[in-house]
């Protein structure tokens, strides 16, 4: 096992902070050469935002994937469960401004059990909740109009609210999403969308960050051959349910804990506590979508109360979206910073771009 602690330790020693963590698995997913994004389907224009025509569309899961990789900082893992993946497109151009993944929730996350009171049964949170797993901007679209407040607002229209009710028969009263990144940097575009999202305080988890897929493959490879089990077909732990990978990784981590001894065994605690684990606390929103008392439905099974409910029709939300950006774009435009070029991340330039400079 020592040649398994050594290589971790290298790969968690390479990078100073989560997101240099997100950079090199970002770079590993595109340097596979499986994204193919059609740059001339990507927003980069100049109209002014009350000129624009915006849309939404449904998307297939290559799309998505393709598309979205190319602007997001983390790598986008595939997702079990619930899923309806969309386009926001601008019609005049025919281009996509961003795109979203709306997912089923998690189960049970402390700031949504701290404001019921306590963790709901699982049958009203898959029943009442969806979660903006992904929601991204392409850029600079995101930067010159705040294209990430209007790509989340769309998460909240009426229209998306029922067709996700239609394609899995549940009556979604609640979106809910956490930042980008935790207590590291506190503030978030959704700071700023109090009106429609709020802010419930912040997550506790600590799961373990996988290292690329070479070097787990590595090491899992060489662990199942004397600790797989049978019953799972060869794998350390059941392959069946919800994240397999993330299930097997813990199980790998506490098999070469058990087989270190002095100083070996102190110094890999000290990585699994103080670089493999995810410490940032991201912060949690929830927007119920115009119900009043989602609480007490959910908790009393009391009548519900909507009232504005034209506010989030979508053609509403996006009048509201355009009054912000417009402020945004004639500012940017004024002080001559308004972003001409497409920005993206591809194999061939990711060393080169300041994480933190593409994604706001």
């Amino acid at each position: 096992m020592i040649q398994h602690y050594n290589d971790l330790k290298g790969f968690y020693e390479s990078f100073d902070d989560v997101i240099g963590y997100y950079l090199i698995k970002k770079e590993e997913r595109l340097n596979t050469g499986t994204y193919q994004m059609d740059m001339s389907r990507m927003y980069n224009q100049s109209l002014h935002p009350n000129d624009m025509d915006i849309s939404i569309e449904e998307i297939t899961h290559k799309d998505f994937t393709n598309n979205a990789t190319m602007f997001a900082t983390f790598p986008i893992e595939n997702q079990i469960g619930r899923r309806m993946l969309f386009g926001v497109k601008e019609n005049n151009t025919n281009t996509y401004l961003g795109f979203i993944r709306l997912s089923s929730p998690v189960l049970s996350i402390k700031p949504r059990n701290d404001y019921f009171g306590s963790p709901l049964d699982n049958k009203k949170v898959n029943k009442h909740f969806y979660n903006g797993s992904v929601i991204v901007p392409v850029q600079p679209f995101g930067y010159n109009y705040l294209g990430g407040k209007l790509i989340s607002l769309i998460c909240l229209s009426n229209e998306v609210r029922e067709m996700f009710n239609k394609k899995y028969n549940t009556n979604i009263l609640v979106f809910e999403t956490t930042s980008l990144y935790g207590n590291s940097k506190p503030v978030s575009m959704y700071d700023g969308m109090k009106s429609y999202i709020k802010y419930y305080g912040n997550t506790q988890s600590k799961n373990l960050l996988t290292p690329t897929d070479d070097l787990y493959i590595k090491i899992r490879d060489e662990i199942r051959k004397t600790y797989g089990k049978e019953e799972y077909n060869g794998c350390l732990t059941n392959p069946k349910g919800s994240t397999p990978k993330s299930r097997e990784f813990n199980k790998m981590i506490q098999i070469i804990k058990q087989n270190l001894i002095g100083d070996d065994l102190m110094d890999f605690k000290d990585i699994v506590d103080n670089r493999m684990k995810t410490i940032e606390q991201k912060r949690y929103y929830m927007s119920f979508m115009g119900f009043e008392n989602v609480k007490e439905h959910i908790l009393n099974d009391e009548e519900l109360i909507r009232n504005n409910t034209e506010k989030y029709d979508l053609n509403n939300l996006i009048e509201y979206w355009k009054k912000k950006a417009t402020n945004r774009f004639e500012k940017l435009k004024k002080d001559c910073i308004f972003r001409e070029q497409l920005e993206y991340y591809s194999s061939k330039n990711i060393k080169q771009k300041d994480l933190t400079d593409i994604i706001r």
